[in-house]
């Protein structure tokens, strides 16, 4: 079996016990895991994922999209400085990625979900 079929197999898993548990499928396949696995990068389903690993793929995923958002909507009809901007948009990066790999660790204590290791 290659690494990609293996990969696959256990997300479908995964998906497979979290849809059981009556989880939101914007909980544990959410729009940026989506995306990063449209590009190819292997990274487990959320609530199955360690804290730093959620931190970086929401994290990463967020931090430009939001800025950019912010960017054309509000900050540069304000004259808002792109030294400025790209500091908030880390900052709002960071809070988010924060909250959410801790938002997931909680969902996976409470719905008693086994280590991806495992599956």
């Amino acid at each position: 079996m290659t690494r990609d079929t293996v990969f696959e197999q256990r997300k479908n898993r995964a998906m497979a016990i979290m849809e059981g548990k009556g989880m939101w499928p914007s909980i544990y396949a959410p729009p940026c895991h989506i995306f990063l696995w449209r590009m190819g990068i292997h990274v487990p389903p959320p609530p199955f994922s360690h804290f730093w690993t959620n931190f970086l793929s929401f994290a990463c995923v967020y931090t430009p999209f939001w800025g950019v958002v912010m960017w054309f909507i509000f900050w540069k009809d304000h004259g808002t400085s792109l030294h400025l901007a790209a500091a908030s948009a880390l900052l709002a990066g960071l809070v988010f990625g924060i909250a959410m790999a801790t938002f997931q660790k909680w969902r996976q204590r409470v719905n008693r979900l086994p280590q991806w290791e495992q599956l």
